[in-house]
């Protein structure tokens, strides 16, 4: 219960303090992703299973009748109604191991929850950074077409060449392949968002990245371990071993009955209350040394569950530390250095020949591509990092 308030604490305070546009989008998501409502239904069965099976089972009536023969004196009529009772233990163990079923199971459906919601954040990620890149493809379009027409013009004046206006011309087609292939992509990407969320991806455009902190491993590692449903299910899959030793070895106490019968036979009859307990002697043995195995060897599991989870953790936040100081190295070379304008200025003062400026022009282009790329995996990494928030901004302090 304490983690479930922290989850809705941390949400309210980012959902009221900052943009919302990515994490609007992940709560539509929530309400109307085919796979959590269909684990959600799933969920409902798993708690009327939990529900069942904890008490006694029904009373048995049972009634019969034998005809009588030449050689014996009349006929004889049996009838019994009666309870039978597990000990009283077995009943407790019961609903503790399928209390612990149910709480597993919510605990998987929230981790199923947890990665659709990841799936859709970075989807969400990956087509803000394909708007970004639709966007300076239009404006680099625009530039490109300007000076495709300069070269036309200075090529009816005897001031450039054919090699040098077909350059510009390819460039121009070039950017609107490019242009063509990044909105078929982005349209691919909005065609699944909508169909995630019903038809709600317009709540990204003119998004931004979500906000993240800049995570400090050891309190993330700390924090997972609290909230992510991976421990818990771990956790939780343990105690399970242990109700099923536990139920194993109720299964080697009486079982108790109780009841009310009558048998008539000729002119006697015998009618009253009965009473009966049943001593099971091997027949749980093998259930029992089953269920121990099973604990040894999900403690085995949950060590090295520990030790995965934790690992691909660190190698995440190892490739995010990688990605962050390329983004921030990238991005100062290029806040230093403006092309376009000084380019141009050296084009049309004749200190470079056009051929020469394209190659210029791209190369920086490439930079600024390489710079969208890197900004996209920055945070997609910082979302598979706070996979365990989905839903919510994580933000600086």
């Amino acid at each position: 219960m304490n983690k479930l308030i922290l989850m809705f604490i941390l949400f309210f305070v980012t959902y009221e303090l900052f943009p919302q546009d990515v994490e609007q989008f992940i709560l539509t998501v929530k309400e109307c992703h085919p796979g959590i409502i269909a684990g959600k239904k799933q969920l409902v069965s798993k708690e009327a299973e939990y529900r069942t099976g904890n008490t006694p089972p029904d009373p048995e009536v049972s009634i019969g009748y034998f005809p009588g023969i030449p050689s014996t004196a009349g006929e004889k009529i049996t009838w019994s109604v009666s309870q039978s009772f597990d000990f009283p233990s077995t009943y407790t163990r019961t609903r503790k191991l399928k209390k612990n079923e149910y709480e597993e199971a919510v605990l998987e459906y929230d981790y199923s929850t947890l990665i659709l919601l990841q799936e859709a954040r970075s989807k969400a990620i990956e087509y803000i950074a394909l708007e970004k890149k639709i966007n300076i493809c239009s404006e680099r379009l625009e530039h490109l077409q300007n000076i495709e027409r300069s070269c036309k013009k200075l090529i009816d004046q005897g001031e450039a060449t054919i090699i040098e206006y077909n350059k510009a011309r390819l460039s121009v087609t070039g950017m609107e392949n490019k242009l063509q292939e990044y909105r078929a992509e982005r349209d691919m990407t909005g065609s699944y968002l909508n169909l995630i969320s019903n038809n709600n991806a317009a709540i990204l455009d003119s998004a931004d990245y979500p906000l993240f902190k800049d995570p400090d491993i050891e309190h993330l590692l700390a924090e997972k371990r609290d909230v992510f449903p991976v421990f818990g299910i771990a956790d939780k899959q343990l105690e399970i071993t242990q109700d099923n030793i536990n139920l194993a070895l109720s299964g080697r106490l009486p079982e108790l009955k109780l009841g009310f019968a009558s048998e008539i036979v000729a002119a006697t009859q015998y009618t009253g209350p009965t009473i009966g307990m049943t001593l099971p002697l091997w027949k749980n043995k093998g259930k029992v040394e089953a269920a121990k195995a099973k604990k040894e060897l999900y403690a085995v599991k949950y060590d090295n569950t520990m030790m995965i989870v934790e690992n691909e953790i660190r190698s995440k936040y190892n490739k995010y530390l990688s990605v962050r100081d390329r983004l921030e190295t990238l991005r100062e070379r290029l806040k230093k250095y403006d092309p376009e304008r000084n380019l141009y200025k050296a084009l049309e003062e004749g200190e470079i020949t056009i051929i020469e400026y394209f190659t210029e022009l791209f190369a920086y282009y490439e930079s600024k591509d390489r710079l969208i790329d890197l900004e996209k995996d920055y945070y997609l990494l910082l979302s598979e990092l706070y996979d365990h928030f989905p839903g919510m901004n994580i933000v600086h302090n």
